[in-house]
């Protein structure tokens, strides 16, 4: 028997569950009652009904009743089939009209937050169209937040937001999202960091390659590449998504030999992180692995598209160079490596197999043997 997912509230002493349903998300009435107004839900319920303004569903859905049993939230009454849901707007007038007005802005602050949490959630799976809404209803969240006048808290909204924009090839929308958060920058550059710089050079350089604006692009991927090298150094992991961003632009403008040098740079930062404290005559490479993950600021996912970023610098090199060329041979160990660390196994054999083919470099075969040893021994 299903139940319902939910989200955990803190406001000072209270934890409220807010119910995620397919009619939208909700606190439940009883334990609004009885956790922030200290009240029975039989005399709270009647208070409301009698206020006839505040809006409110009645729900018998059994997953809802389900999950309600389950958090062992008060019932309303003994004899009521069903539970009352109140929308966040009516949980916030609650308290304003009943005097806890000092949860008031930590509430909303958690309805923001979780509502950039989702938007940033859906554009990792690629789910732009749902992404927007819950986007731009971050942005409206956060202007009637941080009023009177615009805060640097907006600028990650704005960001949020041109990319959801982006994602759906909105050129213009997402321009004015980031002429926003341009404009933010500007009024507060003591506070603005390397890394707020390095993620707005990234998506103006995505919009303007959208744009087929290709040397304005060149140069907001230079300024990322820049600030990222500022904040976490040029070897760092996340400053060669800027590198590989680079090359991308020089590809589509036809400089083979500059795309060439940028993925250079990329398969060298992932070769040397993953290689680093590897001696080619250590018996246990996934140990190695293991040590190194914990260097690694990147999650499941974003390995993934890591390697996706490997592979499809091999194949260029392949197409350029020849498929034996030991620059394929390298992006193929890199992507292998990688996949090794994010636990997939069965789709880093192959890539090492390849890479064991062509690789040129004794240190680098000599990894690449033991890394598939280790892998050999892990299956028996």
């Amino acid at each position: 028997m299903s139940t319902l997912p939910y989200t955990v509230f803190t406001l000072g002493d209270a934890k409220l569950h807010q119910l995620h349903s397919a009619k939208g998300k909700h606190f439940v009435m009883g334990e609004v009652a009885v956790k922030l107004f200290h009240e029975a839900p039989v005399t709270f319920g009647k208070e409301l009904k009698r206020a006839g303004w505040y809006s409110k569903e009645h729900s018998t859905s059994p997953e809802v009743l389900r999950t309600v049993q389950a958090l062992g939230i008060p019932q309303e009454g003994t004899n009521d089939v069903g539970c009352t849901l109140l929308p966040a707007e009516t949980v916030e007038a609650l308290m304003t009209d009943r005097r806890r007005a000092e949860l008031v802005q930590p509430f909303r602050l958690a309805l923001l937050k979780l509502a950039s949490q989702e938007a940033a959630r859906l554009m990792a799976t690629g789910n732009y169209e749902l992404a927007l809404p819950v986007a731009l209803d971050a942005v409206k969240q956060g202007q009637s937040l941080f009023r009177p006048t615009p805060a640097l808290q907006l600028f990650p909204l704005y960001l949020l937001a041109a990319q959801a924009n982006l994602g759906l090839k909105r050129a213009k929308q997402c321009e004015d999202f980031l002429g926003l958060a341009s404009w933010l920058s500007l009024k507060e550059p003591q506070n603005t960091t390397n890394v707020m710089r390095s993620q707005l050079s990234r998506l103006f350089g995505q919009l303007f390659a959208l744009q087929g604006k290709f040397y304005e692009a060149l140069s907001a991927f230079a300024e990322d590449v820049y600030f990222c090298a500022l904040e976490y150094g040029p070897e760092d992991v996340r400053t060669s998504l800027g590198y590989y961003n680079l090359s991308k632009v020089f590809q589509s403008i036809g400089e083979e030999d500059k795309c060439l040098a940028c993925n250079k740079q990329v398969v060298d930062i992932w070769l040397s992180i993953m290689c680093a404290k590897k001696s080619p005559d250590s018996a246990v490479f996934c140990r190695h692995i293991e040590k190194v993950s914990t260097e690694l600021p990147l999650g499941a996912g974003q390995l993934l598209e890591v390697v996706d970023m490997l592979n499809d610098i091999a194949t260029f090199r392949a197409d350029c160079l020849g498929v034996k060329h030991d620059s394929v041979a390298d992006a193929k160990l890199a992507s292998g490596l990688v996949l090794l660390y994010a636990g997939e196994v069965s789709r880093a054999t192959p890539e090492l197999q390849t890479a064991m083919t062509c690789l040129a470099d004794s240190e680098k075969l000599g990894i690449c043997q033991s890394a598939l040893e280790d892998i050999a021994d892990q299956a028996r």
